[in-house]
């Protein structure tokens, strides 16, 4: 699928802001799967900026302002042609066999490079009930391990929106049974790590689909989802319960929201309110 994706995100401040330091990640990345074919990113008031990429391989925009302003837009733009994960390995369980097993993940030769996405945050730490529930079904296979871990997040959690903020823990969120795509992504995370798999925090952008209409531009949204290692990344939506499809744009990766935020930073005047779009178009 080729999508034409624009996001545009800032603050409105109450009083006029005497300047400001910001990054922003908001550019797709050309990897297996999906080819950037133009991307562009904006900021108003025009601002100092540079681009680099991040320790997480994640492109960053980081830009200052030093003159008032009581308002702060960042405009993402971005064409991407996207291809989804079409490996039969959650039904074909002979894709497993070529994964590591467990004797080798927790080797140290894994488990020294892969520790930052063995270790749980302060955001992803697991309850104790569901580190109990997911520790049943790691007598598997690592990869379908995982996707039985995804699978009794997502059926434990019920996607509501404002039912949680950007601070709640994965223990705050299992215990309330309800968040955003951005709750699921860190129960399973805490609970995919807590089995000994490495995982890591995906963001990106997901279409929402045109349920028989035709294409045109529809209001998207930011999205999140993990991966876990086994040998390879293996990718998941545990919010939608499914593996990858087209419909998904990717942007970076860390250990959690906190690596990966869309746009952060700080400023010097009163408070302030964020706001956000995305709107996605079919190309073809």
């Amino acid at each position: 699928m080729r999508l034409s994706i624009d996001h545009q995100t800032g603050f409105r401040y109450d009083s006029p802001v005497r300047s400001s330091y910001n990054e922003a990640r908001m550019t797709p990345t050309t990897r297996d799967g999906q080819t950037v074919w133009t991307s562009r990113t904006t900021i108003e008031p025009t601002a100092w900026s540079f681009s680099y990429v991040d320790y997480w391989g994640t492109n960053v925009t980081t830009f200052e302002l030093h003159e008032p302003h009581e308002r702060l837009t960042v405009h993402a733009q971005a064409v991407v042609d996207t291809r989804g994960d079409d490996l039969p390995w959650d039904t074909d369980r002979r894709t497993a066999r070529n994964d590591l097993g467990w004797p080798a993940l927790r080797d140290r030769g894994v488990i020294d490079p892969m520790t930052d996405f063995l270790t749980v945050t302060s955001r992803t730490t697991p309850p104790a009930e569901l580190t109990a529930l997911v520790a049943d079904v790691a007598h598997q296979p690592p990869r379908l391990a995982g996707l039985d871990v995804c699978r009794i997040v997502h059926d434990r959690l019920s996607y509501r929106r404002g039912s949680t903020t950007v601070n709640s823990t994965a223990a705050e969120v299992w215990e309330l049974g309800t968040g955003v795509c951005q709750d699921f992504t860190h129960v399973a995370l805490g609970a995919l790590r807590s089995i000994g798999l490495p995982a890591r925090y995906v963001s990106g952008y997901l279409h929402p689909g045109r349920n028989g209409a035709t294409a045109g531009t529809v209001t998207g949204e930011s999205h999140s989802w993990v991966e876990w290692w086994c040998g390879t990344w293996v990718s998941y939506d545990p919010t939608q319960g499914c593996r990858l499809t087209d419909r998904y744009v990717r942007v970076g990766q860390g250990r959690d929201y906190g690596d990966v935020a869309p746009l952060r930073g700080t400023y010097s005047g009163g408070s302030s309110e964020m706001f956000v779009t995305v709107s996605m178009t079919e190309l073809g």
